[in-house]
């Protein structure tokens, strides 16, 4: 048994909806209930949000904390649309598809989708039917309307579509922050970074993506990247061409080498 969670980021003021599917080899509920309690919350009632300001919720910083853990030990994949709920829910549907179909190597079955709430309201959904018939798949179990704190592994999948939608953000232009290094960085903790530089090297190593060339094929470190394109990304046709192009700048390709 295996499992993908979905869940997303919107950001209509900067012209896109970002979704995020994240793939595990176990269940994450009990792991993530573990990691709620000891940021003494209840994970009965609590959950991750990533849209919390963390300066006035520190248990969540700590929450956030134990959760990029988790990241390391995914797969991810993400989905870009411009901001309209329609457009956004066939985008997601190309690219859970888009997933299934290419990276059947990667992935474990029976599978079990969770997406989180908002996306189809029911199981009479003409998209939601149309991706039934596509898929096609009897190893593959589609969860529709799935609560996170119930399913908590959609709660990642939050984290996950927020680092991304800021890593995008800052290549449109619209942020430009940095952050202190912090330790365990490997860099001085007072050197100050971008923040989607930051965000970046959480996830690079954990895109659905063809790995890089054997070492001995490298004329330099700058050949160690994975080559995420229609693995891990699916950017709609509807999306402005600027989305477009600063989107396929910032995820079609990881750099896997050194970065300090």
């Amino acid at each position: 048994m295996s499992y993908l969670y979905f869940d997303d980021s919107k950001h209509s003021n900067c012209n896109f909806f970002l979704g995020a599917f994240v793939y595990s080899d176990i269940d994450l509920d009990n792991i993530i209930a573990d990691y709620i309690k000891s940021s003494g919350l209840d994970p009965n009632i609590d959950e991750f949000k990533s849209r919390l300001r963390k300066d006035k919720h520190p248990e969540q910083v700590e929450l956030r904390n134990h959760l990029k853990e988790l990241i390391s030990q995914s797969k991810i994949g993400i989905v870009i649309s411009p901001p309209n709920e329609k457009e956004f829910k066939i985008a997601t549907c190309n690219a859970l598809f888009q997933i299934l179909e290419n990276n059947k190597k990667e992935l474990s079955y029976p599978l079990e989708i969770y997406l989180d709430q908002g996306l189809f309201k029911n199981s009479n959904d003409t998209e939601y039917k149309s991706l039934l018939d596509k898929i096609g798949y009897d190893s593959v179990n589609l969860n529709i309307e799935q609560d996170s704190i119930a399913i908590k592994g959609i709660q990642l999948a939050d984290l996950v579509a927020h680092t991304c939608s800021i890593m995008l953000k800052e290549s449109l232009g619209v942020i430009n922050k940095t952050i202190k290094a912090g330790e365990n960085s490997g860099y001085d903790p007072d050197t100050d970074i971008e923040i989607g530089f930051e965000m970046w090297a959480g996830v690079r190593y954990n895109f659905f993506s063809t790995p890089p060339p054997h070492p001995d094929e490298w004329d330099s470190m700058l050949d160690c990247v994975a080559k995420v394109g229609d693995k891990g990304l699916f950017i709609s046709n509807e999306c402005s061409d600027f989305v477009k192009e600063k989107a396929k700048s910032r995820f079609q390709e990881m750099y896997l080498g050194c970065i300090h």
